[in-house]
């Protein structure tokens, strides 16, 4: 195969140096064979080698959103009813133009935190794999893991009784329940196992259990499913918010934390101890706080109005105790954040107090360790995947760059590109 030759681009390589100005990368046969300065690195040339000139602008590895939901597409008026009017087919077909939109915005890896419904995802990534439709690579969880009436189980009591294949959630119970559940999702073919330690802003309305906070799976359920994923080589993510369910998390040999919120001091030293990367997710509270009036349910709008207030302190806590932050949205899967839109969480992430740089590499190098891929992605160094994007702004100036469709203006997955703009429209697939 020919050689690509990236020349002239300041060099974010997410190994968080310093950028290197004036840079070269040389890809061929869908990895990265060396990257640095220009002058120091041997450039091939002759007609099977393609020059790209990105000399002004950023080049950086793809984007990785470790917590997607494809299901959904930042539904909020008809949230609880997405169940009765779709089916897995309706929802691998929805799933097609937002993996589109989602590599069209520099994120070329994806791990969906859970969809259910017959696990579509399943079929999705698979199609991805075999270039049937254009995306980012994917990674799948199959049904969210939760206790009868748990979090992650959306439809009524009347509707959920008859336990549809057509939902998030798969209700099980005690630890047989919880290891058999686990072991259904990976016969089906899932990448994580994915289980729910606590309720949610979404949960639906259960007497006594309202707060998002409030303990469901018990340890033993959490870590017969755990035992299960990490038997056959895969990661274990639980939804978990509140030092208690969060604890029984980390106890059961959890390996990431979504949400995470309502954590204390003693719980996010746990994280650290116990070497758990959070995803934090930290603009779903802040929209449904800001978006929600009139559009979700009171309760809900209240509680993500105390969770985004809260976050200010405890993002400075978890930052100083130094847990692992990973980038992870949940988007697409709460109201508000639609696919495509993922790099807002960037943003948040500055505003609450990451560097640009730090914020850079909880969606490249430490993301693409969370999710099991180090060895192949998140970095643009020598042997790893040509995951490149090029950026017509710099993100270390101002990460919001990163949330503009002009400034992305190619993305590659695998050596391919895949999206050109502006000056490479010519190359890639998606204009």
């Amino acid at each position: 195969m020919e050689a690509t030759v990236i020349t002239g681009a300041t060099l974010i390589d997410g190994l968080g140096g310093n950028p290197m100005a004036d840079s070269v990368v040389v890809i061929k046969d869908g990895k990265i064979m060396a990257a640095g300065k220009s002058g120091q690195v041997q450039v091939p040339q002759g007609p099977d080698a393609t020059q790209i000139d990105a000399k002004g602008k950023t080049v950086m590895p793809g984007l990785i959103d470790g917590h997607i939901h494809l299901y959904m597409d930042a539904e909020s008026d008809d949230f609880f009813a997405i169940p009765i009017h779709n089916n897995s087919i309706d929802m691998a077909m929805r799933s097609v133009p937002r993996m589109k939109r989602t590599l069209a915005m520099g994120f070329t890896t994806v791990r969906d935190g859970g969809s259910g419904y017959n696990w579509f995802e399943v079929s999705v990534r698979n199609a991805v794999e075999r270039g049937d439709i254009v995306g980012p690579r994917l990674l799948t969880s199959g049904y969210h893991l939760t206790v009868t009436g748990g979090h992650g189980y959306f439809l009524p009591a009347w509707i959920g009784r008859l336990v549809p294949d057509e939902q998030v959630g798969m209700h099980c119970d005690g630890a047989d329940g919880w290891r058999k559940a686990a072991r259904k999702n990976l016969y089906y073919g899932t990448d994580n196992v994915k289980m729910v330690s606590s309720r949610g802003i979404a949960s639906l309305g259960l007497r006594g259990a309202t707060e998002p906070d409030h303990e469901m799976a018990t340890l033993e359920e959490l870590s017969a499913a755990v035992d299960e994923a990490h038997r056959r080589g895969k990661k274990a993510i639980a939804h978990a918010m509140g030092a208690k369910p969060i604890q029984n998390a980390i106890k059961a040999g959890i390996d990431t934390i979504v949400h995470g919120f309502y954590m204390d001091e003693e719980t996010a030293q746990m994280m650290v101890d116990h070497n758990v990367a959070l995803e934090p997710t930290t603009m779903y509270p802040k929209l449904a706080a800001e978006f929600g009036e009139g559009k979700l349910q009171p309760r809900m709008v209240e509680k993500a109005k105390i969770i985004a207030q809260d976050m200010k302190e405890q993002f400075a806590m978890l930052l100083d105790k130094g847990v692992t932050i990973s980038f992870g949205t949940d988007g697409g899967g709460v109201p508000f954040f639609p696919h495509g839109t993922n790099a807002r969480e960037l943003v948040d992430l500055v505003e609450l107090g990451m560097t640009p740089m730090a914020a850079i590499q909880s969606a490249t190098l430490v993301a693409a360790q969370t999710i099991g891929l180090g060895d192949e992605l998140g970095t643009i160094e020598a042997g790893k995947t040509a995951d490149v994007i090029i950026v017509d702004a710099d993100p270390l100036s101002d990460i919001s760059v990163l949330t503009h469709k002009e400034n992305i203006q190619a993305v590659m997955r695998s050596g391919e590109m895949l999206v050109g703009r502006g000056p490479y429209a010519a190359l890639g697939l998606l204009l």
